[in-house]
């Protein structure tokens, strides 16, 4: 995390090219064209970059922000490069056929030289990485970045290095929001006895065992037609993850919280990063932050959007009293004591303490 800040003397080497970092917004950037020259000059004319070619792997799928991310980086580099860097765009793990764990595993290995995949992937490589999604740990978005870009996404950056990568930026994937078939969830006995498809993770499956549901984990591609025929009433998942899927389809309730959340990690090969020059560093740095702090900007424009959206179709939106909210944010709390071995207390604390 302490990468995120370039060494002085690189950014003062390419304070001319980061400028071409700062004027792109992930909604409307596309990749670099690959027909750039084999050795260009950045804009300035002062450095001279070789051509390059970088895959951008994610989780997600083409029409969503977080592929919008690896656009949105590729165009700045280019931009700041003079074209010589140019980075493609893989979404839905299509190098890996779709496998998220291997997507990371491959920007590891270094046969995927970038990569943008949540907290709960991740931490089936290092459990720590789960703590983002410790119940309530973020009361607003205001809370998220303010812990992400402070002490706790330093501690979350030095796990992600420890793994042979180098962090660019934290992105966003967002608050998980139940949807059922069945009845509004406006306090904590609501939830009893709902069948929610879960996403497979530990914490994720204890937090929902607190709150009383019949949880069960399944693949996100099977979710749709569970929910449709009964199989599960509902599942939890941030608002544009779901309206992708056309779950507002087969559901009637959302309850819109902050219970639980998930962050992206935007990543590079760190063996490829160290081998670029201090100035290349810079640039990857500076842009890097930057596509992440558009992705997070981007991913809540949008789950207004669709708040709205669902809304105005007949779904009906539980925004949960304070009292509610506290009901289950008691309930769930015993994770923090039973997880701390998993996630370390140390890390806990960088999230936790005032």
């Amino acid at each position: 995390m302490k990468k995120f800040l370039a060494l002085a003397m690189a950014l003062s080497m390419t304070a001319t090219l980061l400028a071409g970092c700062g004027g792109n917004s992930a909604a409307s950037s596309s990749a670099a064209s690959s027909g750039s020259s084999s050795s260009a000059a950045a804009s300035s004319g002062a450095t001279t970059f070789d051509k390059k070619t970088w895959k951008f792997a994610c989780s997600a799928t083409e029409n969503t922000c977080w592929a919008d991310m690896g656009r949105d980086f590729g165009q700045m580099v280019s931009d700041a490069t003079g074209g010589a860097v140019t980075v493609e765009v893989y979404a839905a793990d299509q190098l890996t056929a779709g496998n998220q764990s291997e997507g990371i595993q491959a920007v590891i290995d270094g046969t995927t030289e970038l990569s943008a995949h949540s907290n709960l992937i991740y931490s089936a490589f290092d459990s720590r990485l789960n703590v983002v999604s410790l119940p309530f740990l973020f009361d607003s978005f205001d809370d998220v970045d303010a812990k992400l870009d402070g002490a706790g996404g330093e501690a979350l950056g030095e796990v992600v290095e420890s793994m042979g990568l180098h962090l660019l930026g934290i992105g966003e994937n967002g608050f998980r929001h139940p949807t059922n078939s069945v009845r509004p969830i406006t306090c904590l006995a609501d939830m009893k006895g709902l069948k929610l498809r879960v996403a497979g993770s530990d914490l994720l499956n204890a937090e929902y065992t607190k709150w009383g549901a019949n949880w069960a984990n399944a693949n996100w591609s099977e979710v749709y037609t569970g929910l449709q025929t009964g199989t599960y009433d509902g599942q939890e998942n941030p608002l544009p993850t779901a309206d992708g899927a056309s779950i507002s389809e087969v559901q009637k309730y959302v309850t819109y919280w902050t219970g639980v959340y998930d962050c992206i990690f935007f990543c590079m090969n760190a063996d490829l990063y160290n081998s670029l020059s201090p100035e290349l560093q810079a640039i990857v740095d500076e842009c890097g932050q930057k596509a992440a702090q558009n992705q997070r900007a981007l991913e809540r424009e949008q789950d207004q959007t669709i708040l709205k959206k669902w809304e105005d179709a007949g779904i009906t939106v539980t925004e949960l009293t304070p009292e509610a909210a506290e009901e289950f944010k008691q309930a769930s709390q015993p994770c923090y004591d039973e997880f701390a071995d998993k996630l370390t207390p140390e890390l806990i604390a960088a999230f936790t303490k005032d």
